[in-house]
């Protein structure tokens, strides 16, 4: 009989070629021959996910995750590798149950992964994910946050993917993302990489975040464009007074549209910028 690994190999070569019937049909044949090898669960369960049934497909990382301790007797010495590994496994079994709608399934998948080694940007983003599904939107947006953290702390690969999460999220929302972990990362000033670009490409990119509802990361950038020395300051800090009102953060839009006018901003700009004052003032008593 050929070694599970021969037949692995068959089945890889089989699905890199679109035979995923021939390559499930030689994954079975793999896991028959020994069902304690991960890799031929994973390749199944891949199989599995590509084909839709993503149910089966995390009952084969569920059976991937069963075979690991023998090859953790077999890889001593190697725990940190192992533990990544065990990690990785449990994330890829939440983010199935995440495309079959199982979202209090994936949570738990999600807390497994971290009870192993800590979260990560990919298990962030799945808890979020899986936070979004049960409508529970706030505690979904601190995880994309963290996320982006993550990210920015450690390794870009999925930041992409994180920013793809926030802006989806914003929309079914239907307008703002400001979750409290946002909120800390902009008062402490960490975790989001710093802008770059000219002064006026970044007052765009603010504006365009401000648009997609993703208020704290507008800010940053009204922030950053007043650093690199923007020559209209007075309309950035009129623009950082009407994201504060969208946060309902009364005390900071008066104070932004205070520095707007100590700006020397343009007759038209001052005008609005007074008006917005006055209305806001108005409102508070």
């Amino acid at each position: 009989m050929p070694e599970t690994a021969d037949l692995t190999m068959q089945a890889e070569e089989l699905a890199l070629t679109g035979k995923l019937d021939e390559a499930l049909r030689m994954y079975d044949a793999a896991v028959a021959a020994d069902h304690t090898n991960p890799l031929a669960w994973i390749g199944k369960a891949s199989i599995l996910k590509a084909q839709g049934k993503y149910t089966e497909s995390a009952e084969c990382f569920d059976a991937a995750l069963a075979g690991i301790p023998e090859w953790e007797h077999a890889a001593a010495g190697e725990e940190e590798r192992m533990a990544a590994f065990v990690s990785m496994l449990s994330v890829l079994k939440a983010e199935a149950l995440l495309y079959a709608e199982k979202p209090n399934e994936a949570l738990a998948a999600v807390d497994a992964a971290d009870a192993v080694r800590g979260a990560d940007a990919a298990s962030l983003v799945i808890r979020g994910q899986a936070l979004v599904q049960k409508k529970e939107y706030e505690a979904a947006g601190d995880c994309f946050y963290r996320a982006e953290e993550w990210c920015n702390t450690h390794e870009d690969t999925m930041l992409t993917q994180v920013w793809h999460c926030k802006i989806q999220l914003a929309k079914e929302i239907d307008g703002v993302l400001a979750p409290p972990y946002a909120a800390e990362m902009y008062a402490g000033g960490v975790g989001f990489r710093p802008p770059q670009g000219t002064p006026d490409a970044i007052l765009e990119r603010g504006n365009n975040l401000r648009s997609a509802g993703l208020l704290y990361d507008a800010l940053r950038y009204y922030d950053a464009a007043v650093t690199a020395g923007h020559q209209n300051k007075a309309l950035i800090l009129f623009l950082k007074g009407v994201v504060f009102e969208q946060l309902k953060r009364s005390t900071d839009a008066l104070e932004a549209y205070s520095d707007a006018l100590k700006a020397d901003p343009a007759p038209d700009d001052a005008f609005r910028i007074r008006m917005r004052w006055a209305a806001l003032r108005a409102e508070r008593k």
